[in-house]
Formats: C-alpha cells, structure tokens, sequence
C-alpha cells in the first residue's frame, strides 16, 4: 500500500510536469483534485476514501499534497528537475529527493514518446473547457495501456518532475484536469475540483526533512515501498 501512494505523490508531478502548450495563460496558482482507487479490496479501499490532492504551482515550482487516511505526502520540485518527497503514514516518516534529469538520462534508450489520438469531445472541469487525448505508452511489460485524458491549455506547464512521471504526458497540448492511470490490477482516477489563481508565496516551496529518514529511491521502487 505504500507503494500506491508513493506513486500517486509521483502521479501529482505528473498532473503539472513536462507538458508543452504555446497558449497557457494561468502561470501562479493551485489546481485541487480528488483521488479514486479502483481494485482494490474492500478493507483497503475504505481507508483511501476522501484522497485528495493539491498541486501549487509558481514560476517553474510546483508542490503536490496527497492527503488520506493511510499516509500523507508533499512532493516539491525546483522547476530544473529537482524534486523532493516527503511521506509521513503508518508510524514512519521518511523522504527521498533526486532529480529528474538524472532519471530520464538513465532511462533515454528504454523509454518511447507515447502516441497521442486527439479528440474533438470536450467537456468542462473545474470551470475549464476541456478537450479529450488518449494516451497509448508501453508498459514495463511491452504491452501497450491506453489513457483517457482531459486537458486544458489555459494553465502553464511546470518543468521538472520525476523522469518515470515527468514524462508519462510528453507533448500533450495542455495540463490534465482529469485522467484516469492503470496501475497493475488498479486504476487511479483524478478529477480537478478546483482550480485557483491566488498568489501563492515562495516559502510554499520550502520544506524541513526534520524529524524524517532518507531512503534511497532505487531500494524504494524495487521493495514497493517495504
């Protein structure tokens, strides 16, 4: 279970990372989403009810929140390719930190840019007309997943993110407002709720290790989190 919400605190990098539009407008703000997990047992599921997560964004930087009642994570990246998680849940606190482009330079030969079908559906999210993407990227396995996105190309994009995540909406015309992510046997599902143009200070971006353990990131991913 770790593992989910470690990758969903990745999955908010995403939800603001390495996209290109020419037309975004909003370049300060915050966008709130709710969370949904689907496969999961039942046991399980009641205690990821009412996930929610909020992405702040302001020159480059970003910060994402994921709050339930399993665990508790702030991610926040520096706008070059620096990030910083902090997950605080089951009794333990620890971070990891690194940087994207270190991620994707070790990755460069391995990873695919995903193919893109536009659509011309539209719908609006959070007070945004939206316009439909499907996602087709292949998975560890070589098998290819497809994922339904909407987007909106009145937010600017912010750089930096995980290479794994950074780059899981590579060239899309905009930043997500809804998405759904296959995840194994779940699906995670990520509807804005709100989206806010109020200034937001720079100290939003700072954040303590006190109190916290390091872990490595690599023994992170291949434990799931153990």
């Amino acid at each position: 279970m770790k593992k989910t919400i470690l990758s969903l605190s990745f999955a908010a990098m995403t939800a603001m990372g390495a996209f290109t539009t020419a037309k975004a407008q909003i370049k300060e703000g915050s966008i709130t989403y709710s969370m949904t997990i689907e496969g999961l047992p039942p046991e399980q599921a009641a205690m990821m009810e009412g996930m929610e997560m909020t992405t702040t964004f302001k020159n480059g930087k970003s910060r994402s929140e994921v709050n339930s009642a399993f665990m508790n994570s702030i991610t926040v990246t520096d706008g070059k390719g620096g990030f910083i998680t902090l997950m605080d849940g089951m009794g333990q606190k620890s971070y990891v930190k690194g940087n994207a482009n270190d991620d994707k330079a070790k990755s460069k030969d391995k990873e695919k840019d995903p193919k893109i079908s536009y659509s011309d559906e539209k719908k609006s999210i959070a007070g945004y007309d939206c316009k439909k993407a499907i996602f087709e990227t292949e998975g560890e396995g070589k098998e290819m997943m497809k994922m339904s996105v909407w987007y909106t190309d009145k937010i600017a994009p912010v750089e930096g993110g995980m290479g794994s995540r950074g780059s899981q909406f590579k060239g899309l015309k905009g930043v997500p407002l809804e998405f759904e992510m296959p995840q194994g046997p779940m699906s995670i599902k990520v509807v804005a709720t709100k989206v806010s143009t109020d200034a937001v200070p720079d100290s939003k971006f700072e954040v303590s290790t006190e109190g916290y353990t390091e872990q490595n990131l690599d023994d992170m991913r291949g434990a799931g989190g153990q």
